[in-house]
């Protein structure tokens, strides 16, 4: 059998306890590492840490979930969720009136509605309290973020562990400052699902930037920010000068010029009508006439269309996929008579 707080006379006692003000005294025990703050709350300071398994004299609680403790250190306020009662607090109870039945034990839990207090007379011992609630302070040694609507670390809060929310439907674009706890890092974005402008937040952060506060509308929390891959270092296939005569084609996978696996055709409709154009299904792309290299190259909007050769004066840069499907850069060295000379480079990657 298990009585609440304000059912039976047996528990009456315990009823008074958890009057008005929430003022008690009793041991409890911390059941992993949490801050010591001077206030009911987050945005107060911190003054200690509990240890795991630490026994501490509970006087008081607060509608915040917040208890104020008193142990071998600087008092203060502790998140409730991390409390639970020690055998040593049940036997003083016992002692005190409580339950004279030696099978009697109590509980001691927080809720949405503050602290309340359970008796067990029965074979069974009273269930384990719940975990902390999702608002509860993550300790030092626990990662996890807290997020406020206030600067400051002020106002409502959100308290999460490692994980991720693609949306936030009672806290969208209301995140203006943001902590952090045991090593762990965020990553907020503006838009759900990750999408938009993103920020990684590494450390505390008492405001936000104009950019982003007040717009989060999802976040990651993580032990680290993805590592980018290395940069990619392109590796030569082939590089050579060449020189091709006017109705040529040229190779520029094997620097072959008049080669049956070419990649354009310096195509001549009439001394002034010439042209370099894509053939077997290569791809050129002339951009701003830029030295562009292969990363430059690699993003280029290529196309099968011929390019004029008044369009490409000597010192131009031009970028090309190859029929083989690699990237290539020429260089337009000049002309001599119906003569195009490039200078060209393919790459491996």
């Amino acid at each position: 059998m298990t009585l609440s707080r304000g059912i039976g006379a047996g528990v009456a006692l315990f009823g008074l306890l958890f009057g008005a003000g929430a003022a008690f005294g009793f041991e409890a025990a911390a059941k992993s590492a949490v801050n010591v703050r001077t206030g009911p709350g987050l945005s107060y300071g911190i003054v200690d840490k509990l240890d795991a398994g630490e026994v501490v004299s509970v006087t008081e609680c607060s509608p915040t979930n917040f208890c104020f403790v008193q142990h071998d250190g600087p008092d203060g306020w502790v998140s409730a969720g991390y409390l639970v009662p020690t055998d040593d607090a049940a036997a003083a109870d016992e002692s005190a009136g409580a339950g004279k039945n030696p099978k009697c034990s109590f509980g001691f839990t927080m809720g949405s509605g503050g602290p309340s207090l359970s008796v067990n007379c029965g074979d069974n011992p009273p269930p384990p309290p719940p975990p902390p609630a999702p608002g509860d302070e993550p300790s030092d040694d626990e990662p996890g973020a807290c997020f406020y609507s206030g600067n400051n670390y002020s106002g409502d809060q959100l308290c999460v562990g490692l994980g991720q929310r693609k949306s936030l439907p009672a806290f969208n674009d209301r995140i203006s400052s943001i902590e952090l706890y045991g090593g762990a890092v965020a990553r907020i974005c503006v838009d759900n699902n990750f999408g938009g402008l993103c920020q990684n937040i590494t450390s505390d952060k008492p405001s936000l930037g104009a950019a982003i506060n007040n717009r989060t509308s999802s976040f990651k929390v993580t032990m680290g920010l993805p590592v980018p891959p290395p940069p990619v270092v392109p590796v030569t296939y082939s590089t050579a000068l060449l020189d091709v005569p006017q109705t040529y084609e040229a190779d520029l996978d094997t620097g072959v010029v008049g080669s049956a696996g070419a990649d354009f055709w310096f195509e001549a409709q009439t001394a002034i009508l010439r042209y370099i154009t894509p053939v077997n299904g290569a791809r050129i792309a002339v951009g701003d006439g830029s030295n562009r290299g292969f990363a430059g190259c690699s993003v280029a909007a290529f196309s099968p269309n011929r390019v004029s050769i008044g369009a490409v004066p000597p010192g131009t840069y031009v970028c090309m996929r190859t029929n083989e499907g690699r990237i290539a850069q020429f260089r337009v060295n000049g002309f001599v008579g119906t003569t195009l000379k490039i200078g060209y480079t393919t790459w491996a990657n």
